[in-house]
C-alpha cells in the first residue's frame, strides 16, 4: 500500500524505544487516527491531508482488537470472531472507516458504528489517561501550575464533561420557560378572539327565535293594555301600577350596586395578590444581593491576579531583553576585535586566562546557586508574611468595628435605662416634643403616631428575640394620614436628626377608629399568630403592622420541625409564614435559618442592666483580643524580609552578569584556540535562543492581556448586575408602598359600596310589601274590569308583563327590524360556527400545551438537582480513590506526601516528602522539588489515575525525558509493578528514546519493539 506513516507497524508490545525520529510517536499518531481522533488530537498537524506521505495519495492504517469471547464485553461475537480489525483510510478530500471481522471480511463500514465499539471496550483516543502523546506528556510534566493539573484531573475522568452536559440541560429549561411565556401572553389574545365569536355565534342563533318571541311580546301588549285601562279605572290599580314599576328600577338598582360591590371585592384581592407578589420578590432580592456581591468581588480577585501575573511577564521580558543586548553587543565586539587581533601575542597568555577564568566560573555558579536558593525561601517567607499581616489586619479592622457597634448599643441601652424613648434613637425625645407642639398649632391634618415600639409590649418573654427579628425593623417607623402631614414630619426629621440616614420610615394611610377586622384572614390553628402575642395600644399602628407585615398570617411554633412539616411546601390557608424560638424563618417556599444566639433584644426589655453587663463583656473581650494581635511585629519582620530580598536578587544579578562574561570569554577563547580568529557562533546561538524565549514571553504576555480583558468584563457585568439588583430592590419598595395606599382605598371603597348596597334592598322589602297590601285590596274590584279581560282573552290566554306598552311597542319594533337586517345580512351560519369551535379548539390546546410543559420543566429541574447532587458525591468518591492510590504509589520509592484538590479554586497541587530516612516529617510542594522527583511525583499522579479510571490500553510518550538516571529507574519500576498487578486483558504501551534492556530481565511480561534508526541525508552547511 502506499502508506501515509510506515509501510508496515503492527504494535502488540508494551514498550517501544528507538532514537528520535524512528517512528515512535508516529505510532501513537496512527492509534489515534485509526481509532477515529482528530488531527488536532495529535498536536503534528492541522488537517488529516498533512499525514499522507510526500508524494502519495492516500494513507491507511489498520489496528487489530481483540474480541474473546472468553469475556462479557466481546463485541457481536457472532458477527466479528475472536478479533476486530479497524481500517481508516486517508485521502486528500475525505477518510473511511471499514471494520473486519477474523476472516478480513468486511462487516461495516460506519463511523457510528466504530464508535460503538469503542463505547464497549470504553476505548478514549481524547483522553491523555488511555493516550498521552508526546506534546501533551511534555507540558504536563514540565508543568508545576496546579490549574494544569486540575484540568487534567478533570479531563481524564470525565468530570469536565459532566459539568458541560449539565450547563446545556440547564439552557434548555430556560428555552422551555421561555416558550411555556410566550404561549401564556398569547392565551388573553385567543380568550378574547373566542368571546367574540362566541358573541357572533349566540346572536345568529337567537335570531332563530326572534319571531317567536315577536309573537308572544304581541300577546303581551295586549293584556298590557287592559292593564292600563284597569290603573286608568282604578286608583288601587294605579297605585299598584307605581309598585309595579318602581320594582324593575330598584332591581336594577340592586344589580348595578352588586356589580360595584363585586368590582370593588376584585379590586381589593387583585391588589393583595399584586403585593403578595412583590413581597416575595423583595425577600428573594434580598437573598440575591448578597450572592451578587460575592460574585463581582471574586471576579475582582481574578482581575488582581491576572494584573500581577501580566507584571511579572513584562518583568521577564525586559531581562530578556537585556540579555540579548548584551549578546549582540558581544558579537559585535568579536567582529571588530577579529579585525584587528595580534594573534602571536595572544597565544602566550590564552591558556593562563583560560584557567583563571574557568575557576572563576566555578566560583560564581556556587554563589549562583547559594543565592537563588536563598531568595527562594525568602519568597516563601514573604508570602507567608504577607498572608499572615493581611490576615491580621482583616482581624484587627473587623474587631474594631464589633467594639464600636457593642459601645453604641451599650450608651443607647444606658440612656434608654434613664428614659424608655431613647432606645429608638438619641433624637426620639426631642421629635415627639416638637411633634405634640405642631399637632397643638394645628399644622397636622391627623397627628401622626408613632414610633411603634413604644406602643407595642410583648405578652410572652420568651417570644422577645423572635419578635424582634419579625417587626423589629419597623419598630422607630410612624404612620401618617397623608402627604401633607407627611411633609410636615419630614421637616421636623430634619429639624431633630444630624443626617438623612436617621430619619424613621414613614407608613402613609388613612387614619380610621377601630382596628382591623383581621378575624377572617387569620390561620385557623391551634398556634398562636404574631396578632396574638402583640399587646398594642394604638390602632393605626396595628392596622400598619397587618398591612406591612401580615401578623395576623405568622404563626408562632416552638418547634422547628413542627413548623416545616406544617407549612413547607403546602402551607395552610391564610398563613404566610411562621418563626421558631430557635429563630428560624420557615415558609411555604423553604427555610430561612438564623442564629438567634447573635441577636440582642433592644426593643422589647423590661429591664436594660443584663443587656449592658453583656455588651460590656464583649467590649472587654474585644480589646483583650486587639491587645493580643501583634500587627506591628509582623510588619516589621515583613520589612526586613523585604531588604533581605532585594539584597539577594541585586546580588544575583551582579553574579549573572559576571557570569555571563565570563562564560563569554572562556568561549572566546576556547575558539581562539581552535582557529585564528573568534567565533561568535556560540554567541549567535544563545541570541536566537534569547529571541526565541522572547517571542515565547511576549506570547504569554498577549494571552495574559486577553485574559484580563475577559476578567475586565465578567467583573463589569457582575457588577453591573449588583447594581441592577439594588436599583431593582429601591423600585419594590416604592410600589409596596403604593400598592398599601391602593389597598387601603379599595377595602373603604368596598365597604362603603356594601352599605348602600343593603339600603337598595331594605327599599326593595318595603315596596314589595307595599304591593302585598294593594294585592288584597286588588281583590275586590276584579269583578269591575271582567269585560276587558274577556276581549282579551279572546286573543290569548293572559300574560303578566311588568313593562309598559310603548316600552313593549318600541321592543317589537326593534326586534322585528333586526329580523329584517338579518335576513338581508346574508350571514353565513355554519362559517361563524366552525370558526368559533376551532378558537375554543385552539384556545384548549394552548391552555393544555402549557400545562403539561410547565410539568415537564419541574420535573426536568427536579431531576437535574438529583443529577447535581450525585455528581457531586461521585466527585469526592473519586478524590478519595486518587488520594488514596497517589500515597501508596508514592510509597514504592519510600516517599510520603497527599494531594489537595480544591474544586473552588480549580488547583490540585502535591505535597511531598522525600526524605526517605524519617527524620522529618514535613512535605514540600513539589515546585521545590527537583526535575527528577516532580516527574516521579507526576507519574505517581498519572497510575493514580489508572487506578480509578478504566480504559484496555494506556499509551505513554517520551514520559521519561526529564529524568536523571535513579529517578528513571524508580519511576519504570513503579510503572512496570503498576502494569503487572494489573489484569491481563489491559495493555500498556510505553515509547521511550532511552534503553530498556535491563527492565526486560526483571519483569516477565514486558516486550521491547526497538525501532530502526531513521534515514537521515547528510548536508554540507
Amino acid at each position: 500500500t502506499e502508506g501515509g506513516f510506515h509501510d508496515k507497524a503492527v504494535v502488540s508490545t508494551q514498550s517501544t524505544g528507538g532514537q528520535n525520529g524512528s517512528g515512535k510517536s508516529a505510532i501513537l499518531m496512527a492509534l489515534v487516527i485509526g481509532l477515529g481522533g482528530k488531527s488536532s488530537a495529535t498536536n503534528r498537524a492541522p488537517n488529516m491531508t498533512e499525514f499522507i506521505k510526500q508524494g502519495s495519495t492516500w494513507g491507511q492504517v489498520a489496528i487489530t482488537i481483540c474480541n474473546s469471547n472468553v469475556h462479557q464485553d466481546a463485541w457481536e461475537f457472532d458477527k466479528y470472531g475472536n478479533i476486530v480489525i479497524v481500517e481508516r483510510k486517508i485521502t486528500k478530500k475525505a477518510s473511511f472507516y471499514k471494520l473486519k471481522n477474523s476472516e478480513g471480511k468486511v462487516i461495516s463500514s460506519l463511523k457510528k458504528d466504530l464508535t460503538l465499539l469503542l463505547d464497549n471496550y470504553n476505548i478514549q483516543v481524547n483522553n491523555p489517561v488511555s493516550i498521552l502523546n508526546q506534546e501533551m506528556s511534555k507540558r504536563f510534566l514540565a508543568s508545576t501550575d496546579p490549574s494544569d493539573k486540575y484540568k487534567f484531573f478533570m479531563k481524564s475522568t470525565h468530570l469536565e464533561q459532566m459539568i458541560l452536559d449539565y450547563q446545556q440541560v440547564n439552557e434548555k429549561l430556560g428555552m422551555i420557560q421561555h416558550t411555556i411565556k410566550k404561549k401564556e401572553q398569547s392565551v388573553p389574545d385567543v380568550k378574547n378572539q373566542v368571546r367574540h365569536l362566541q358573541a357572533q355565534y349566540n346572536e345568529i342563533t337567537e335570531l332563530r327565535d326572534l319571531g317567536q318571541k315577536v309573537v308572544k311580546l304581541k300577546d303581551e301588549l295586549i293584556w298590557r293594555k287592559v292593564k292600563d285601562i284597569e290603573e286608568e279605572m282604578n286608583p288601587i290599580l294605579q297605585n299598584l301600577s307605581k309598585i309595579t314599576d318602581s320594582l324593575p328600577v330598584v332591581q336594577e338598582k340592586i344589580a348595578k350596586e352588586q356589580e360595584r360591590y363585586n368590582e370593588a371585592e376584585a379590586i381589593v384581592k387583585a391588589i393583595e395578590k399584586e403585593t403578595t407578589q412583590e413581597m416575595e420578590k423583595y425577600a428573594s432580592l434580598e437573598s440575591d444581593q448578597a450572592s451578587l456581591k460575592q460574585v463581582a468581588q471574586a471576579k475582582k480577585r481574578l482581575l488582581w491576579s491576572c494584573q500581577e501575573e501580566k507584571k511579572k511577564l513584562g518583568r521577564t521580558i525586559k531581562e530578556i531583553e537585556s540579555d540579548r543586548a548584551r549578546c549582540l553587543a558581544r558579537i559585535k565586539e568579536i567582529q571588530e576585535t577579529n579585525k584587528a587581533r595580534d594573534l602571536e601575542s595572544e597565544k602566550e597568555n590564552r591558556e593562563a586566562q583560560l584557567q583563571e577564568l574557568k575557576t572563576k566560573r566555578d566560583e560564581y555558579t556556587a554563589r549562583m546557586t547559594t543565592t537563588t536558593a536563598n531568595m527562594e525561601e525568602l519568597e516563601r517567607k514573604l508570602s507567608n508574611l504577607n498572608e499572615e499581616v493581611s490576615t491580621l489586619r482583616g482581624d484587627i479592622d473587623q474587631h474594631e468595628a464589633e467594639m464600636r457597634k457593642h459601645s453604641d448599643r451599650m450608651r443607647t441601652q444606658q440612656e434608654a435605662k434613664k428614659n424608655r424613648v431613647r432606645v429608638f434613637g438619641s433624637f426620639m425625645p426631642d421629635l415627639l416634643k416638637r411633634v405634640e407642639d405642631a399637632h397643638g398649632q394645628g399644622r397636622f391634618h391627623q397627628k401622626p403616631r408613632g414610633p411603634f415600639g413604644l406602643h407595642i409590649k410583648v405578652r410572652d418573654p420568651k417570644w422577645a428575640t423572635v419578635v424582634e427579628m419579625a417587626i423589629g425593623s419597623s419598630m422607630c417607623n410612624f404612620v401618617v394620614n397623608d402627604s401633607h402631614d407627611r411633609s410636615i414630619l419630614q421637616e421636623l426629621f430634619r429639624s431633630c436628626c444630624q443626617s438623612q440616614r436617621d430619619w424613621p420610615n414613614l407608613v402613609m394611610m388613612r387614619f380610621r377608629e377601630d382596628y382591623y377586622d383581621v378575624s377572617s384572614q387569620k390561620p385557623q390553628s391551634n398556634y398562636p399568630t404574631l396578632y396574638d402575642m402583640l399587646d398594642i395600644n394604638d390602632n393605626m399602628i396595628s392596622n400598619a403592622l397587618v398591612e406591612s407585615f401580615r401578623i395576623e398570617q405568622c404563626l408562632l411554633i416552638e418547634s422547628s420541625e413542627a413548623a416545616r412539616k406544617l407549612i413547607v411546601g403546602h402551607a395552610p390557608r391564610n398563613v404566610f409564614q411562621a418563626w421558631t424560638l430557635s429563630g428560624d424563618d420557615v415558609r411555604e417556599r423553604g427555610t430561612y435559618f438564623n442564629d438567634i444566639s447573635k441577636i440582642n433584644t433592644l426593643f422589647f426589655q423590661d429591664d436594660p442592666t443584663g443587656m449592658i453587663w453583656e455588651l460590656k463583656r464583649k467590649i472587654y473581650g474585644l480589646q483583650v483580643t486587639l491587645q493580643q494581635q501583634n500587627k506591628t511585629a509582623a510588619e516589621r519582620e515583613l520589612g526586613i524580609v523585604q531588604r533581605q530580598y532585594t539584597t539577594e536578587q541585586s546580588t544575583q544579578q551582579t553574579l549573572k552578569k559576571q557570569l555571563n562574561s565570563i562564560r563569554s570569554s572562556i568561549i572566546e577563547l576556547d575558539n581562539v584556540e581552535d582557529a585564528p580568529l573568534l567565533d561568535a557562533t556560540a554567541m549567535e546561538s544563545e541570541v536566537q535562543d534569547y529571541t526565541q524565549q522572547l517571542q515565547i514571553q511576549q506570547e504569554k504576555l498577549e494571552a495574559q492581556s486577553e485574559k484580563q480583558q475577559q476578567y475586565q468584563a465578567e467583573y463589569d457585568e457582575a457588577s453591573r448586575i449588583h447594581a441592577e439588583s439594588i436599583e431593582r430592590d429601591s423600585s419594590i419598595t416604592n410600589k409596596l408602598e403604593e400598592l398599601k395606599m391602593k389597598l387601603h382605598e379599595g377595602q373603604r371603597n368596598s365597604t362603603k359600596r356594601h352599605d348602600i348596597l343593603e339600603m337598595v334592598k331594605k327599599k326593595k322589602k318595603a315596596l314589595m310589601d307595599e304591593k302585598k297590601k294593594l294585592d288584597r285590596e286588588k281583590k275586590d274590584k276584579e269583578s269591575e274590569i271582567g269585560q276587558a279581560q274577556s276581549m282579551a282573552a279572546q286573543r290569548c290566554e293572559r300574560v303578566n308583563s311588568r313593562r309598559s306598552a310603548k316600552d313593549l311597542e318600541q321592543h317589537i319594533q326593534n326586534m322585528e327590524r333586526r329580523i329584517q337586517q338579518g335576513t338581508r345580512s346574508n350571514v353565513n351560519v355554519e362559517d361563524i360556527s366552525r370558526r368559533y369551535h376551532e378558537a375554543k379548539t385552539k384556545y384548549e390546546d394552548i391552555k393544555d400545551s402549557v400545562s403539561k410543559m410547565k410539568s415537564f420543566s419541574k420535573q426536568l429541574e427536579k431531576t437535574l438537582t438529583a443529577r447535581q447532587e450525585r455528581y457531586f458525591k461521585f466527585r469526592k468518591e473519586i478524590c478519595i480513590r486518587l488520594k488514596y492510590f497517589f500515597v501508596m504509589n508514592l510509597s514504592q520509592r519510600g516517599y510520603t506526601g497527599k494531594l489537595d484538590v480544591d474544586h473552588e479554586k480549580r488547583h490540585l497541587s502535591m505535597q511531598l516528602n522525600v526524605d526517605t530516612s524519617g527524620a522529618s516529617t514535613d512535605t514540600h510542594d513539589v515546585r521545590t522539588l527537583s526535575g527528577g522527583e516532580r516527574s516521579f511525583s507526576t507519574v505517581c499522579f498519572i497510575c493514580s489515575l489508572w487506578n480509578i479510571m478504566e480504559s484496555p490500553f494506556r499509551c505513554l510518550d517520551e514520559f521519561d525525558v526529564f529524568m536523571d538516571l535513579y529517578n528513571r529507574r524508580i519511576t519504570m519500576n513503579l510503572l512496570m509493578e503498576h502494569a503487572s498487578q494489573t489484569p491481563r486483558q489491559r495493555q500498556y504501551i510505553l515509547f521511550t528514546p532511552q534503553d530498556m534492556s535491563t527492565f526486560s530481565k526483571k519483569f516477565k511480561n514486558i516486550k521491547i519493539l526497538q525501532l530502526a534508526a531513521p534515514e537521515r541525508q547528510e548536508t554540507n552547511a
